[in-house]
C-alpha cells in the first residue's frame, strides 16, 4: 500500500511538471489554443505587468491575453526556463529573447499555479515587460535554439534496453543508474544515456531539474531509441 501511494505521488509530481513544460512549449510554438487545454474552463487568473493588473475568470480570455503578448513573434528564443513544485503550487519561469523591428527584447515571466485534476485552476503571473537588449556584438551573443546546437561530446555511456514490452519498467532503475554513473565523472563531464523506453523522457527531465545536473540535449535515433546527454553539475 505504501509503495502504491509513493508511486501515485511520483506520477502526480511528474504530471504537474509536465503541465509547466507544456505551457512554455505552447508559447514557444505559438500554439496558444494549447494553453486553454492546460487550464480548467473557469480558471481564475491574476496577471501583473509593469503597466497593468488584469483578472480573468475563464481559459479563452487568459489564452487570448497571452496570444496578444507573443502571437506576432515567430522566432522566440528560450534563454532560460524552470519548472518546479513550490509546496503544493506549480512554479513556471521562463526568459525569452524576442526579435523586434529595431533589435531584440528580453521578457521574463513567473507563474505560480494551483492544479486540480491535472489542470490549472488558479494562476498568478508576474511579467517583466519587454525590455530592450542593448549589448555590443549582440548578434553574436544570441542563444540558438537547442535543435541547432551541435551534439555534445560525451565522456561516458550508459545503455539500458528493455524492449517494447517493458511498459515503463525501465524508469524505476534508470535515474539511480544515472546518478551512480555520474559519481564516476568529474564536474562538467557529459554522460550519454541511451534508452528504448519512451516513458523515460519525463522521468529524466524531472530528475535533471531536481538534481541540478543539466540535460543538454535529447536525440531520437531512427529506431526510436532516445539519447540523453546529461552534464554533471
Amino acid at each position: 500500500m505504501i509503495e502504491m501511494l509513493l508511486e501515485n505521488e511520483r506520477v502526480e509530481h511528474l504530471q504537474a511538471l509536465q503541465v509547466g513544460d507544456d505551457w512554455i512549449s505552447a508559447i514557444n510554438d505559438r500554439a496558444f489554443e494549447r494553453l486553454e487545454r492546460l487550464c480548467q474552463p473557469g480558471v481564475a487568473s491574476h496577471l501583473l505587468t509593469p503597466h497593468r493588473y488584469m483578472e480573468f475568470d475563464n481559459a479563452p480570455n487568459l489564452a487570448a491575453e497571452v496570444r496578444g503578448w507573443f502571437g506576432d513573434y515567430s522566432n522566440i528564443q528560450v534563454e532560460d526556463r524552470r519548472v518546479e513544485l513550490v509546496g503544493e503550487r506549480l512554479g513556471i519561469f521562463y526568459r525569452f529573447l524576442i526579435p523586434e523591428s529595431e533589435g531584440w527584447s528580453r521578457i521574463e515571466q513567473q507563474l505560480f499555479c494551483t492544479l486540480q485534476a491535472g489542470q490549472i485552476a488558479h494562476l498568478h503571473l508576474v511579467c517583466s515587460g519587454f525590455q530592450p537588449v542593448a549589448l555590443d556584438g549582440q548578434a553574436d551573443q544570441i542563444v540558438e535554439p537547442a535543435e541547432s546546437q551541435a551534439t555534445p561530446e560525451r565522456d561516458d555511456l550508459l545503455v539500458m534496453h528493455t524492449g517494447a514490452e517493458a511498459n515503463g519498467s525501465t524508469c524505476a532503475l534508470l535515474t539511480p543508474a544515472i546518478k551512480a554513473r555520474l559519481l564516476q565523472l568529474a564536474s562538467g563531464q557529459v554522460l550519454e544515456v541511451r534508452v528504448d523506453d519512451p516513458t523515460a523522457k519525463a522521468d529524466i527531465e524531472a530528475w535533471s531539474r531536481l538534481s541540478g545536473n543539466p540535460l543538454l540535449r535529447i536525440d531520437e535515433s531512427a529506431g526510436h531509441e532516445l539519447h540523453f546527454f546529461v552534464q554533471k553539475k
